[in-house]
């Protein structure tokens, strides 16, 4: 099945809103580390045979997003706490700042391939789509230092950052909330920027997907290097469906979607290359994983539901892991 994205009719799309990781796994000296924060505390594990065992129980309180960066050719914890960009000292078990935003920070990006950086959303907290919304570069090589990536305008009103790429050049997805020439009504849009040189530059910016769409993610789904897009669209009854589109050039083409609805679809994330899409219904809470399938997909269930997809994090190609209900799970998946 093959659909080219165009925009058909004036649909508002529904503002989702970003959901920035609150759990991290990174490996230190041959060791299997694991993060997440929960009320105010971060629990800090390390993986031992197929299970977590956590370590120490850290002051976690106004952190408010959680990933693996690189610090001096190793991988660091990062976080941010309001405009402050934070990084985690394992030998003394401390936050230590490494800057300061211009706004609060709501998602953090860490450059690809090692690099001593990361890509900020910030904008106002609490606001699922902030009107303030801005996209900086932040760099700690030698001082810190933090820039505003023009090409993602201030009209743009980004709410969630994704890398992407094809088999040539690195990307940056980002979803947007405004009117389009096609759709002259504000909705969620999905923007592409090329990344070159800690440089961003206006690649696709479409007006919507073949669907109104209320969450969408990035993933290398085939493992053919070109990534790609998975997305929670609107049906034409109101309800939810996955919809999975791969590049073409400059913008995508739709590969597979969903016809019938999923009951009670909300999310979708990628963990690296494991895609899961989040639910709920009368059955209680779901998470299904997204697997090719010759050249069509299909939905695996997980044997345990994450409480939300933000307090995950990929372990290796066959589990990820987190901590809810006073615990650390261990959840299998299929390796893609």
């Amino acid at each position: 099945m093959r659909f080219v994205v165009i925009a058909l009719c004036l649909s508002l799309a529904i503002a989702a809103g970003a959901m920035a990781p609150r759990a991290a796994c990174w490996r230190a000296g041959g060791v299997t580390y694991l993060a997440a924060l929960d009320r105010g505390h971060m629990h800090l594990a390390r993986v031992e045979g197929k299970m977590p065992r956590e370590i120490a129980v850290l002051p976690g309180a106004g952190l408010m997003t959680l990933v693996v960066g690189a610090w001096r050719g190793q991988p660091v914890l990062l976080a941010a706490r309001g405009r402050v960009l934070l990084r985690f000292a394992p030998a003394t078990r401390h936050w230590m700042p490494l800057g300061t935003a211009p706004a609060p920070i709501r998602e953090i990006l860490p450059l690809p391939q090692a690099a001593r950086g990361a890509l900020l959303l910030t904008g106002t907290p609490g606001d699922p789509v902030p009107a303030d919304g801005a996209v900086y570069s932040a760099g700690w090589r030698r001082r810190f230092t933090c820039v505003r990536l023009t090409a993602v305008k201030a009209i743009f009103r980004p709410w969630q950052l994704c890398w992407t790429r094809t088999r040539d050049e690195q990307r940056i997805a980002a979803a947007c909330y405004k009117s389009t020439y096609f759709v002259p009504v504000k909705h969620n849009c999905m923007f592409v920027f090329s990344w070159q040189r800690r440089a961003a530059k206006a690649r696709w910016l479409g007006s919507r997907l073949s669907r109104p769409y209320i969450d969408a993610t990035h993933a290398d789904l085939r493992a053919d290097g070109n990534w790609r897009m998975v997305a929670v669209e609107v049906t034409r009854d109101g309800g939810h469906a996955l919809g999975v589109y791969h590049p073409i050039g400059f913008g995508y083409e739709g590969e597979w979607r969903q016809a019938d609805p999923l009951s009670g679809l909300q999310h979708v994330a990628a963990y690296s290359n494991i895609v899961l899409c989040f639910g709920e219904d009368a059955g209680g809470r779901w998470a299904r994983q997204l697997l090719p399938d010759g050249e069509q997909y299909r939905l695996q269930t997980l044997p345990e539901a994450p409480p939300s997809p933000e307090g995950v994090a990929r372990v290796d190609a066959t589990h990820l892991a987190g901590w809810w209900k006073a615990a650390w799970h261990m959840i299998p998946v299929n390796k893609s």
